[in-house]
């Protein structure tokens, strides 16, 4: 895979952002709706970052984009998949 392939770290960001944010709304809707949110986070990070996790591929997109690409990647999924998690936590005097 192309190192030039791979999403820019702000369209990270913004697409954790933004899918946390959904998660977390749709969680205080409707709470089983988190699951297919959580589902589409995976999908989408799986498809988008799998080269960094692919033995073959991996240690020359590190080497062409940098440990911290790698390291702000991860912490975008987390963040997504935190935020989404959070809108479970139940309301306070509920």
């Amino acid at each position: 895979m192309n190192p030039s392939m791979l999403p820019t770290l702000s369209a990270l960001w913004g697409a954790a952002v933004g899918l946390g944010l959904l998660g977390y709304f749709v969680a205080r809707f409707r709470r089983f709706l988190i699951l297919p949110v959580l589902a589409g986070i995976v999908y989408l990070a799986w498809s988008r970052l799998g080269a960094l996790v692919d033995p073959a591929t991996s240690g020359a997109l590190v080497q062409a984009k940098g440990v911290t690409y790698l390291i702000q990647a991860c912490a975008a999924v987390a963040l997504a998949v935190i935020l989404s998690i959070l809108g479970l936590v139940p309301k306070r005097g509920a």
